[in-house]
């Protein structure tokens, strides 16, 4: 089986990042997608900014048209939080899990990622409540032909890949899953051989990068300024990749490039990069 790699959607975003204010790539999304197919990648993320913005100036379902002319197969679409909660949060949040079902249904997205509390890091105890609400969200996104997958994330209440995995287990859905990115287990508890023990079937997204050692305190700000190419730092991402075919993931293998330097390359230049080293992590093995 040929090896697809995805670009998340902040390895194409430019000069964006995951701060409030800061969502909103510059860069037109025809000319992300199309920088993103030349550089060799076979999928695209994005944001639910992305698509605001895409739909006022194309429509979704000229999107779509634009990902499948260009070879994009597998899309995905991010990030609804608050699911969890009630009254005026889970009010909004409602109104963004509504856009991004429709999104993912209009584009055929393969799949919703989803976050935990990141006001939190003590770990999530009441798995009920949340199990409950994963179903429901996996119960809607099943309607609209996709579904979801959380993001354990080391500055948050579900940074344990283990914990995570119990929680989809206990939501009991086949439409709700993972997401496994290299840096979320390399800075928080979880090890490969915690990530030996997650089912497989249940690990829908892989996200793959890189980083030297940790340049700040604050995890989320080391996160999203300091990820480098993939073999260019210190995690094992070759160990990282093994492990997850030995779990039977077969891909498509997201890259999330997050990153200042990252971020001031023209994408002409970056992507190319992007896409070579991560599979130059596939080209060496049998």
């Amino acid at each position: 089986m040929p090896t697809e790699l995805l670009a998340t959607c902040w390895t194409h975003t430019g000069n964006a990042l995951p701060v409030p204010g800061r969502n909103l790539s510059p860069i037109d999304v025809r000319a992300r997608a199309e920088a993103v197919a030349a550089a060799g990648f076979t999928g695209i993320g994005f944001t639910i900014d992305d698509l605001h913005a895409a739909e006022a100036a194309y429509g979704l379902a000229d999107v779509r048209r634009i990902c499948d002319d260009l070879g994009l197969v597998h899309l995905e679409v991010e990030l609804l939080e608050q699911w969890w909660t009630s009254g005026a949060q889970r009010a909004e949040s409602d109104r963004k899990r509504q856009a991004l079902l429709h999104a993912a249904e209009t584009l055929g997205a393969r799949q919703v990622k989803i976050g935990p509390d990141t006001s939190l890091v003590e770990p999530l105890t009441d798995v009920a409540h949340w199990a409950s609400e994963l179903h429901l969200l996996a119960t809607q996104a099943a309607e609209f032909g996709t579904r979801v997958a959380l993001e354990p994330l080391p500055f948050s209440n579900i940074a344990d890949f283990l914990l995570a995995a119990d929680l989809v287990a206990a939501a009991d859905h086949p439409a709700a899953g993972l997401v496994v990115d290299t840096w979320h287990l390399e800075r928080g508890p979880s090890t490969l051989a915690d990530l030996a023990e997650v089912p497989g079937e249940k690990v829908f997204v892989v996200e793959l990068n890189d980083a030297p050692a940790l340049q700040s305190d604050d995890l989320f700000h080391d996160t999203i300024h300091h990820r480098v190419l993939c073999g260019a730092g210190t995690f094992d991402v070759s160990g990282f990749v093994t492990t997850l075919q030995e779990i039977g993931f077969t891909g498509p293998w997201g890259v999330e490039i997050i990153s200042d330097a990252h971020r001031g390359r023209p994408l002409s230049e970056s992507l190319p990069e992007v896409y070579r080293t991560a599979m130059a992590l596939f080209d060496a093995r049998p």
